[in-house]
């Protein structure tokens, strides 16, 4: 896959590779080192929702499940075969007796490692120049966008309502990948090698093999993130189509590649989808779980002083005849229209994913072949080294000033997420006597057994013990508002709603109450005989239901 790297050169980028994961764990050093005696830190910093859902998913593969159901709904649905990569972890976490939680950080750095390496064997490969691919690398691992320039000028900390992308959309940079989640790490590294392995064939370098390493990569991406095909299939299909118009018969050769390519991940993606599909309640979960593109102008501004540079690297490619370029353009035009496809409004954000690295292999061009020649030719230029200003130094001072601006979002992230984390934020952290009452659940009760709390708490039991819970998860609780309604409708104080019925309807078998409980309403449950204690602590009281249906 990659140019001519020396054992040397790689030395150097695992070193690097090693300091960017140390860099994105400093949020969570910053949580663990805050727990007090009371409270306990709950090992997410962002996006904590979704790592709850990850983590209910190994808790199933921990009890020997490879069959994924929804934890945090109480409909009754059939099991199918998806999201097994947290199903496989939690299954490793078993088979070496380890907590879900220790697992997850272990394989988050583990992941992340993977994806760098895989980013700078694909700059590698379209780039020769070790000083170029190095400004690709560093690009790669830090750059965001002009988010910081929002929170600089305005009170709101918003751009049109909408929070700058540099600070909550993952897919759209390496790093918050790296910082948030193993799947999409590892999803991203696939992606990258099936890209630049298909690539290769594509340009008549390679066989057999290399098809394989392209086909395995994308079946790892399948498993993961299946819908990361479409760009990937359509920039391939583009750049096979631009290779066929410029070399004619000796592109038609290598499309047979391409078609096998294509075609061999679709039983896959066609279960997925005829399991979802054809499952009510993972239906209503996909429905709800849509991700619609921001305005485009989110987009520009996210990716910032990396458009202008991208575009002038592509300009350059063009103009030197190196056809290197071309499918790293044809990706970039690819997911540009397929962000706002109506077709794919529930995914239309998520097509950016795996981009930003083409993306920064073109703004490193456009930097070391177009800006810098062009500051080096330049009138200040000539005026600063008549006085004893070297037009190098000039060039380095430009180049890594210009790197350092693209990366001020992902100090800002990195800094506020550990604040946030050190300070005691309210959602990243439990009491100890809620944990203790979740850990009694999962010894004293049965996974089946549905347990009505708080939305807070209805993310935690799923994550810490696999039991399923009434409501917990924006998505994945099916009619949330509904749900949401109707727990808040039982904590109250209200005296026309009826407890019983609501509890008989649900199933609920069990019923949390701590300060988050308290906080909906001024319901009692010691006041009923039809809830009985079964376990307390400290402030926290888990309640039997003994409603008779």
């Amino acid at each position: 896959m990659t140019g001519s790297v020396s054992q040397a050169e790689w030395l150097r980028v695992a070193a690097v590779a090693v300091v960017v994961v140390g860099l994105s764990s400093l949020p969570y050093v910053a949580g663990y080192l805050a727990q007090s005696p009371d409270l306990r830190f709950v090992g997410a910093v962002y996006d904590w929702e979704d790592y709850y859902s990850h983590l209910a998913k190994m808790q199933q593969g921990r009890q020997g499940a490879w069959w994924y159901q929804i934890l945090f709904t109480t409909e009754d649905h059939p099991g199918v075969f998806i999201n097994t990569f947290y199903i496989a972890l939690g299954h490793l976490a078993a088979t070496l007796g380890l907590s879900p939680v220790l697992v997850f950080h272990l394989a988050r750095p583990l992941c992340a490692l993977a994806l760098l390496l895989a980013v700078y064997g694909f700059i590698a490969m379209f780039i020769h120049e070790r000083e170029v691919r190095w400004t690709a690398y560093v690009l790669a691992c830090l750059s965001s966008g002009l988010g910081w320039l929002v929170l600089l000028l305005t009170r709101s900390y918003t751009l049109g309502g909408i929070t700058p992308v540099d600070f909550w959309l993952i897919e759209m940079y390496t790093f918050f990948t790296v910082l948030t989640f193993p799947h999409t790490c590892l999803a991203q590294a696939a992606q990258l090698l099936a890209f630049a392995w298909m690539v290769r064939l594509l340009a008549g370098a390679g066989g057999w093999r290399i098809w394989l390493g392209a086909a395995g990569a994308a079946a790892v991406l399948t498993v993961i993130h299946p819908y990361s095909l479409l760009p990937l299939d359509i920039s391939l299909f583009l750049y096979g189509l631009y290779r066929w118009i410029r070399h004619r018969a000796a592109a038609i050769r290598t499309l047979p590649w391409l078609a096998g390519f294509a075609v061999l991940p679709l039983p896959l993606v066609f279960y997925s989808y005829r399991a979802i599909s054809s499952n009510p309640v993972l239906s209503a979960w996909q429905a709800q779980s849509y991700t619609l593109s921001p305005p485009l102008f989110h987009y520009l501004l996210g990716y910032g002083l990396l458009l202008p540079l991208a575009a002038w690297g592509g300009v350059q490619f063009w103009r030197e005849g190196e056809e290197r370029g071309a499918p790293l353009v044809l990706w970039l035009l690819c997911v540009a229209p397929l962000l706002y496809l109506p077709l794919i409004f529930y995914l239309q954000r998520r097509m950016i994913e795996g981009a930003h690295v083409p993306l920064c292999i073109l703004a490193a061009v456009g930097l070391h072949r177009g800006l810098l020649p062009a500051l080096r030719r330049s009138r200040p230029a000539r005026w600063l080294a008549r006085r004893g200003y070297s037009p190098q130094r000039l060039q380095r001072v430009t180049q890594w000033l210009l790197v350092a601006l693209t990366t001020l979002s992902t100090w800002y992230l990195l800094a506020s997420l550990s604040l946030t984390a050190m300070g005691g934020y309210k959602p990243l952290y439990r009491t100890c006597a809620e944990m203790e009452a979740v850990q009694w659940l999962g010894r004293h009760t049965a996974p089946e057994d549905t347990v009505l709390s708080s939305y807070e708490m209805g993310g935690t039991i799923p994550a810490w013990i696999g039991h399923r819970v009434f409501w917990g998860h924006w998505a994945e609780t099916i009619h949330l508002p509904q749900k949401r309604a109707a727990a808040r409708a039982f904590y109250s104080a209200s005296t026309t709603f009826d407890r019983p019925a609501f509890l008989a309807r649900y199933d609920i078998a069990y019923v949390f109450y701590g300060p988050r409980e308290r906080a909906l309403g001024d319901f009692d449950p010691a006041a009923v005989s039809w809830l009985e204690p079964a376990f307390r602590s400290g402030q926290v009281t888990v309640y039997r239901v003994s409603v008779e249906e």
